[in-house]
């Protein structure tokens, strides 16, 4: 008869919530006889300006589900809620469930380092052991620096630095010990709570969450979008144009791994096409990990110096997908009913917003993430940082799209237009935009010469 406990492993989960080629958790059932699973629901986040109901309708989903896998294998997922320092909470846990190591991937921005490093200290303070693994990106952004050691501004060097990095191992062989979730007694939990208990209600049709629907989608999208990638990938009304697996990555309900190694063995141009997406979520990544100040303002301060709009009748416009331009407008509605949007849409929405109305590039950005069930800080700040010419690359600045041009190139039958403005044409759609374009861009271009007494890219707007 044993009288010594089971080596004991806690595996903290923030995203990454899957079981399968998972880098923190594969490592602690290799090292322990027995792990727990924990998962804190935090209010910094929960209850925060930038919230939104589809994106924690997506978590809890995912939550569900990983405590269902887990269960399955005579596990436990300890659920606890806090309203500040989870660090505190998870030593305590650890401490309760008798750990000797707390294994987490590790997190890149602002609040998570800050909350880590804390809970480091707290961690080795107690003689446990606090374990960190890269698994959300292929490459950490502390690696990918120029010659001289300096982080990257501009995505194409960037890119090319990146790929010679990118070394991913085949999937971990965690089968055999998925059996030492199996715990001795379960520690308290609380239930995973539901929308409601957060002031949340959830208005949108969202994507299913969970492991195995990701890992069907990829398989999908490797047989009907992958290898056309490259050719219509900008056509919103095309259902395989894109992967639809950005809320996956975002909650890890997926392997950013698996996707890559997906793409590899398709290979061609759309695959090719594709892995630049990959690279473009690291870039920004890995400019907020080295200029965290973009999180909250713009990344080049000089170039936010706009008279920015305060029309408050069109932003609700913008919002409800009611401009008067029916490709603006069914992008608006593809996000506010679905909680996901196009992303040739996104970047089209965003310069109607910023440069034709001239609504501050933020308050487009907190929307998004209200509204976003795939919402992630480093590429919807990046994004819109990028259209609105704030952020890494302000030559973007004077970019343009222009709203007409956009739909005849990528929805010249106006499929998608049909889909999501079913009254376009009728008496219940404008009969005019709420601002015309070329009059929008006019009044950019003047409030952009006044501010930098240049004008690049004069004509960017109607290229675009």
């Amino acid at each position: 008869m044993r009288t010594t406990p089971p080596r004991t492993g806690l595996v903290w989960f923030r995203t990454g919530l899957r079981l399968h080629d998972n880098t923190c958790l594969f490592a602690a059932l290799q090292e322990n006889e027995q792990v727990y699973a924990l998962y804190i629901l935090d209010d910094t986040y929960l209850r925060g300006p930038d919230i939104g109901a589809a994106r924690v309708a997506f978590l809890f989903d995912a939550l569900h589900k990983l405590q269902a896998d887990i269960e399955s294998y005579g596990g436990q997922l300890i659920v606890r809620r806090v309203k500040e320092a989870p660090q505190i909470e998870v030593i305590a846990v650890a401490k309760e469930v008798g750990a000797r190591a707390i294994y987490l991937n590790r997190d890149y921005l602002p609040y998570p380092l800050q909350r880590d490093r804390h809970a480091k200290a707290l961690a080795e303070a107690e003689g446990i052991a606090f374990k960190t693994y890269p698994d959300i990106l292929l490459v950490e952004p502390d690696r990918v620096k120029t010659e001289t050691g300096q982080p990257y501004q501009v995505f194409t060097p960037f890119k090319r630095r990146w790929e010679n990095l990118v070394n991913v191992p085949e999937r971990y062989p965690v089968e055999p010990l998925l059996g030492r979730l199996r715990v001795t007694h379960r520690a308290h939990s609380a239930p995973i709570p539901t929308l409601a208990e957060y002031g949340l209600t959830l208005r949108q049709q969202i994507e299913p969450a969970g492991e195995r629907r990701a890992l069907q989608r990829l398989e999908a999208f490797a047989r009907n979008g992958l290898p056309y990638y490259h050719q219509r990938r900008d056509f919103a009304a095309d259902p395989d144009s894109t992967s639809r697996l950005s809320m996956h990555i975002k909650w890890g309900t997926i392997s950013i791994r698996e996707c890559y190694r997906t793409a590899r063995k398709v290979g061609g141009p759309g695959a090719q096409k594709w892995i630049d997406e990959l690279a473009w979520r690291e870039f920004y990544h890995a400019v907020l990990y080295y200029f965290p100040h973009a999180l909250t303002g713009p990344m080049h301060p000089e170039y936010d110096r706009l008279p920015w709009s305060e029309n408050e009748a069109h932003f609700e416009a913008w919002k409800a997908g009611m401009t008067g331009y029916p490709f603006v407008d069914a992008g608006m509605r593809q996000l506010n009913q679905t909680g996901w949007m196009h992303n040739r849409l996104r970047q089209v929405v965003a310069s109607y917003l910023c440069k034709d109305l001239l609504i501050h590039w933020q308050k487009g950005e907190r929307y998004f993430m209200q509204m976003l069930v795939d919402g992630d800080w480093p590429a919807n700040n990046g994004g819109w940082q990028w259209v609105a010419g704030t952020g890494t690359d302000p030559r973007r600045a004077t970019r343009i799209f222009n709203p007409v041009l956009q739909q005849e190139r990528y929805d010249p039958q106006m499929d998608y237009i049909r889909q999501w403005v079913p009254e376009f044409g009728s008496a219940r759609y404008p009969t005019k935009p709420i601002v015309p374009h070329e009059e929008g861009r006019q009044r950019f271009l003047n409030a952009f010469k006044a501010m930098t007494g240049k004008v690049q890219d004069d004509d960017m707007g109607k290229l675009f």
